[in-house]
């Protein structure tokens, strides 16, 4: 067959359909199987697949025959590519060809080649180097088309290359012709009574599917809009070791706590125990995960003393609740470990500022030019890069002994030390640290994770967990823990169980690039772990999607440890949400005062050009010292505001939709949370990285991280995502890639009016 014909109503209903979005769901693998194969398929009550001798058509009841997208494929290979690839670039052809037909304007991934009627649409996630282009011409036969009042598009090539070939016709006339001899009336037999309860969605239900699918309806309701990837995961009868993997948005978390529910059904039904343990990263987190099991038909397993239960906690409480209570609420520096962590940073900050006021004139003469050199950087950034050595290295590793931290293996991005003396300069900033801690009667995360890990290796407690230890680990956000945490988690299954299902996305990992995903594995005793993996990005929209993974392909091209899981992904947005979205764009104004009030205007203009509460905007300041001066700003100019002050915390979201506040989240706690919009403050050239005393080391660990909490901030938003700016800057170097592929945009028009 020569031909794939699609009619313009048949095209409009394709893209309206959220089942068609992604061959993760059964109806688009039905779609794509049509395509790649040339064959009938049912995807769909409202079209239907007619085959000729020499192609076939996609055609409503009503077809217009005037208007259609032709797909050459004697020429055109696109449809031979994988199932989710097929459905992206049929997803992509058709909202073009709506556009071309409305005249609407082009998106940055539809390219107009000069001088021709021909246009390189490119349907994947922004990549670095050469991207696959399909091509499509918007006149082909333009003068029969014209006396005809036609307006129909041949796409007829694609490829890695740009080609202004003028295409064969003779296909295209094929499928021009051949459509006026099928009888469309006899296609569309009116359905039984039972078929109109069918799993096929109309499109006048699009809209109301995209309101009802919150994480809260209830499982029996999830059941009826998963995909088939995530059916696969939620469904499996494997305990583990399974890791789920997928890019921000994704549904990674809320696919993990489903799993945990049916599992624990299960058992019930089958009248077996299991005890399991659901372990995330922060107490704000710990709180909405309980509620979605609880809403999700769990809440009789939380906590509870039957057959079947489920403990939902961070692993900080879980170790200090199971040390015996041989430590005090007074003793530990915090109980969320996020907030731990931020203080453990405070104190190594102090030991850092002895050493150099009064031990560094004397050690200059002895440590190595490498080590010398990384001491002129930032002193904040020096005291980042200290914490992960001595979670890492120093506590976790060598147990606090000197002679097994100078033979431990290093990893490439940590301190630079080369010789002894580095070592014990190193060591010696430590033991001003603990010697801190133990001033304040005080112990850090790591202190109670390792005691935590030692105890769980005892004879005692091995016997203990015959008994006590549960039967099964789910692990939210595992890139969040460090490899310390990693190590202990094992130790609270049973005996020589690896019953481990935990979710993952290193690209979201706060710049710990030390830890590998074999460490993962290893550490979890799950290198021979099922991946499942998540194609659909269910949050954002197909231009935020581009934009944050052309972020992370710029810094995957400087980082090998920076993954990019948006590669191979697809916005599951249909055209009804895509009418929300625009290009990301660009505000710039005169100086900073004019930004942070340009930032609150932006705010409220996208509240009511969207159609949202101004609490749907998130505003993200890309430094410490923006957020400062914003919130500085916010009081004189009495805008009222929520901060969120702890990773993921829901409950400052749902404070702020309340009272319709605006809201602020510094990069390190928005991750885990959703708006319809973000505005992102600060991504100039001089702010962010932040322009300090880099140097060696401390600039490689600053500018990973800045990539991966910029990915983080871009991926929050589900409709549009626009950056705040100074005039007298230039944009950020991470951002610099994206404006040159038109993914962002300056919007001169909009910043004279706020």
């Amino acid at each position: 067959m020569g031909f794939i014909a699609i009619e313009s109503n048949a095209v409009r209903k394709i893209v309206s359909e959220r089942m068609l979005q992604s061959a993760d769901y059964e109806k688009g693998q039905i779609l794509a199987d049509v395509l790649k194969e040339q064959k009938k398929g049912d995807f769909s009550i409202d079209v239907k697949v007619v085959t000729t001798a020499s192609g076939i058509y996609l055609l409503t009841k009503e077809p217009d025959k005037k208007r259609m997208l032709v797909f050459d494929t004697s020429n055109f290979n696109g449809f031979k590519r994988n199932s989710n690839e097929v459905i992206t670039i049929l997803q992509k052809s058709c909202r073009l060809a709506i556009k071309l037909w409305d005249k609407i304007g082009h998106s940055p991934c539809e390219k107009i080649i000069s001088g021709s009627s021909l246009i390189a649409l490119l349907p994947f996630s922004f990549t670095t180097g050469k991207s696959y282009k399909v091509i499509l011409d918007k006149a082909p036969d333009k003068e029969r088309q014209e006396k005809r009042n036609e307006s129909s598009f041949l796409i007829f090539s694609d490829g890695y290359e740009t080609t202004n070939n003028t295409p064969v016709l003779s296909n295209f006339r094929k499928a021009k012709d051949a459509i006026n001899s099928i009888d469309t009336e006899n296609l569309f037999t009116s359905p039984k009574k039972d078929e109109e309860k069918s799993s096929y969605l109309r499109v006048n239900e699009t809209d109301v599917f995209e309101k009802s699918s919150n994480p809260h309806m209830g499982l029996s309701n999830w059941i009826k809009k998963l995909t088939e990837s995530q059916k696969k995961f939620v469904f499996s009868n494997s305990f583990g070791p399974d890791i789920l993997k997928g890019a921000a948005g994704s549904g990674k978390t809320l696919s993990l706590i489903l799993r945990c529910v049916v599992q624990l059904n299960k058992a019930q039904k089958e009248d077996k125990k299991l005890k399991a343990i659901f372990i995330t990263h922060s107490i704000a987190t710990k709180d909405n995960i309980e509620n979605l099991i609880a809403s999700n038909g769990g809440a009789e397993y939380i906590n509870s003393e039957g057959q079947q239960s489920v403990e939902v906690t961070t692993l900080q409480e879980w170790c200090i609740k199971n040390l015996g209570n041989r430590i005090e609420t007074t003793e530990y520096l915090d109980n969320d470990a996020f907030e731990s962590k931020q203080l453990q940073l405070l104190y190594i900050d102090e030991a850092i500022d002895d050493f150099f006021i009064n031990d560094y004139a004397g050690a200059v003469e002895f440590i190595s030019p490498e080590l010398k050199k990384f001491f002129n950087n930032d002193r904040w950034e020096i005291s980042i890069l200290l914490q992960e050595e001595i979670s890492t290295y120093i506590k976790g590793r060598a147990g606090e002994d000197m002679n097994i931290y100078m033979s431990l293996p290093r990893s490439k991005n940590v301190l630079p030390l080369k010789t002894e003396d580095d070592y014990k300069t190193i060591f010696s900033i430590f033991n001003k640290y603990q010697d801190k801690l133990i001033s304040l009667n005080l112990f850090d995360s790591d202190d109670i994770t390792l005691s935590a890990l030692k105890e769980t290796s005892t004879p005692i407690w091995k016997r203990r967990r015959m008994s006590n230890g549960f039967d099964i680990m789910y692990i939210d956000e595992t890139h969040l823990f460090n490899i310390n945490e990693l190590s202990l988690f094992h130790n609270l299954l049973k005996p020589n169980s690896n019953h481990i299902i935990f979710t993952m996305d290193r690209s979201q990992a706060p710049g710990d690039n030390t830890i590998t995903k074999d460490d993962v594995a290893k550490e979890l005793d799950a290198t021979l772990a099922h991946e499942h993996g998540l194609n659909a990005i269910f949050r954002s929209s197909e231009h935020i999607i581009n934009l944050a993974s052309c972020v992370l392909a710029s810094g995957a091209a400087l980082f090998q440890g920076l993954e990019n899981p948006l590669a191979e992904s697809m916005s599951g947005h249909t055209s009804i949400v895509e009418e929300r979205c625009n290009v990301p764009f660009i505000i710039s104004k005169q100086n900073s005062h004019e930004v942070y009030k340009a930032t609150f205007a932006l705010a409220d203009y996208m509240s009511e050009n969207i159609g949202i509460q101004r609490s749907d905007v998130l505003i993200v300041p890309c430094t410490d010292k923006i957020l400062i001066e914003l919130k500085e700003y916010a009081l004189k100019a009495s805008k009222e505001y929520i901060s969120i002050e702890k990773r993921g915390d829901n409950i400052a979201v749902s404070k702020a939709a309340e009272d319709n506040l605006y809201i602020i989240g510094g990069m390190e706690y928005i991750g885990g949370l959703e708006f319809s919009a973000v505005i992102i403050i600060g991504a100039d050239a001089d702010k962010f990285p932040e322009k300090r005393n880099y140097d060696g080391e401390s600039l490689h660990f600053i500018n990973y991280s800045s990539f991966n909490k910029l990915y983080v901030a871009i991926t929050r938003a589900k409709y549009q995502v626009a950056f705040v700016t100074e005039k007298t800057q230039k944009i950020s170097p991470l951002l610099e890639t994206a404006c040159e592929e038109g993914l962002i945009r300056y919007d001169d028009d909009l910043a004279n009016t706020l």
